[in-house]
């Protein structure tokens, strides 16, 4: 293969792994099973937001709060929005797999067609957050800030183990 052939072939691959990995973000991993976060109630078939975990709510929060999940659940539309997604990804996988030029403005319409999609999706998930913090009580935040602060060291930490700095080996 000559030099060419190969580049060719590289930015070809480089190209569809652009196209997949945005598509690949939006994967979500299932629910845990109902009862994983203890009770039967709305909240563990739902799993609940991952930042409550550990935090002690009163029954009338957790109601209020399963209300909430409840209400998101019922208008939610990210099935809806995870499928027209998926669509768009195939759109752009033909555009970059079809013999000939790339219309390059066709999957810059497509991409911004996902970025709305996207868009849309991060503002249900933010007017959720927002009620569920109203339903919450300082000290509770306090909690959750500490938690998510401590996870982010952490993960900062093996972020730092894993691709360390590399060392100047002349010293």
């Amino acid at each position: 293969m000559s030099y060419k052939n190969g580049f060719l072939a590289a930015a070809a691959v480089t190209g569809l792994l652009c196209a997949v990995l945005p598509a690949s973000a939006n994967a979500r991993p299932p629910h845990p099973p109902k009862g994983a976060h203890g009770g039967s109630s709305l909240w563990s078939a739902q799993g609940g937001p991952d930042m409550l975990e550990g935090i002690s709510l009163t029954k009338q929060q957790r109601k209020q709060i399963d209300a909430i999940l409840s209400d998101a659940h019922d208008q939610d539309q990210t099935d809806s929005i995870r499928n027209d997604m998926g669509k768009l990804h195939e759109q752009i996988q033909d555009q970059l797999t079809t013999p000939g030029p790339i219309n390059k403005d066709q999957i810059n319409t497509l991409l911004q067609q996902q970025a709305s999609l996207r868009a849309q999706q991060e503002a249900r998930h933010l007017d959720v957050a927002e009620r569920i913090h109203d339903v919450l009580t300082d000290d509770q935040l306090a909690q959750i800030k500490a938690r998510q602060t401590k996870i982010r060291d952490l993960m900062e930490q093996l972020r730092e183990v894993q691709h360390p700095e590399p060392t100047d080996a002349s010293k």
